[in-house]
């Protein structure tokens, strides 16, 4: 008993002053005005069984109605909330979660109004695992003058999880729609599957990506009157014009112009006279001649006098 009392006696001015500021504290928490808010509560479920799944819908938050200090529920308005249900050893079949004043993990003194909503009922099911091939779904072509050659998704399958009704008729998993309209060359892009309104998971999450060939289309087009030069040594040709019927990729040849095409006859080291000559053309890269017509041009070389 003596030893208790010595140890009383030590440090007494210490000890007071933390008792009167404790009895401080209480007071102004206890003498602050009260206010009511509510307060969103992330609902997070940990410990499911890897063989279930839930297919009921589940709010992603509760709304919990609070009365308490103003400073308290403040801070409470301004932090990161979690409720958590713990599914652990829980079966196949429809489960009730009542929540109560006890089950949220909120500062004392703080008096809890209102759960909403509440109860949380989850209807978990068995699942079983398929592997499905991926199938893109394209939507609108690609801009004028271009088109697809190829597409194929990186990876071509996935294994998903689900209850055994909506995986038995699958065949396989679509994309969400992946837009053409904008492509003009060949893309990688990221997508996603659609699992439509099925309970479906992907077993192992992968990044689905979408690898798409886009090309030029190839177009003919025909110029005209498109003059014949002759080079080196100056003649006079008959025709004088030919019509050229080119091939290319789209951009290249809608882009031509007459005068950008050059049709010539080469007249070096011909004696003077007439001669038949093939017609050729300077050609950007990538653009093909399919035709001339004529082909072939006569030239003739004045006799120097």
């Amino acid at each position: 008993m003596k030893s208790w009392f010595g140890t009383l006696k030590r440090n007494r001015l210490l000890k007071l002053l933390s008792l009167l500021l404790a009895l401080a504290f209480w007071f102004a928490v206890s003498g602050e005005e009260r206010t009511e808010t509510s307060l969103n509560m992330t609902l997070e479920m940990v410990n499911l069984n890897q063989n279930l799944m839930v297919t009921s819908e589940v709010p992603s938050a509760i709304q919990v109605r609070v009365v308490g200090s103003r400073s308290i529920v403040n801070n409470l308005s301004q932090a990161r909330l979690t409720q958590t249900l713990d599914l652990n050893g829980y079966k196949s079949g429809r489960h009730t979660f009542s929540l109560g004043p006890n089950s949220l993990s909120l500062p004392r003194g703080v008096q809890v109004v209102r759960i909403q909503p509440n109860p949380i009922t989850l209807t978990l099911v068995a699942t079983i695992t398929r592997t499905l091939p991926i199938k893109p779904v394209l939507e609108n072509n690609p801009a004028e003058g271009y088109e697809l050659v190829s597409v194929n998704t990186r990876p071509a399958q996935v294994t998903v999880k689900g209850p055994a009704p909506e995986l038995a008729e699958l065949k396989f998993i679509p994309t969400l729609p992946i837009d053409l309209s904008f492509i003009k060359e060949h893309t990688v892009i990221a997508t996603d599957l659609d699992f439509k309104n099925l309970h479906l998971a992907l077993k192992d999450p992968v990044p689905i990506l979408a690898d798409l060939q886009v090309n030029p289309k190839a177009i003919t087009r025909t110029f005209s009157g498109i003059p014949v030069l002759t080079d080196p040594q100056e003649a006079r040709v008959f025709p004088a014009q030919v019509t050229l019927t080119l091939k290319g990729p789209w951009p290249l040849v809608q882009g031509l112009k007459a005068e950008d095409l050059k049709a010539r006859v080469d007249t070096r080291n011909l004696a003077p006279g007439r001669h038949r000559l093939t017609v050729s053309v300077e050609l950007p890269g990538g653009v093909s001649l399919v035709r001339s017509r004529p082909a072939i041009v006569t030239v003739t070389l004045a006799r120097s006098s």
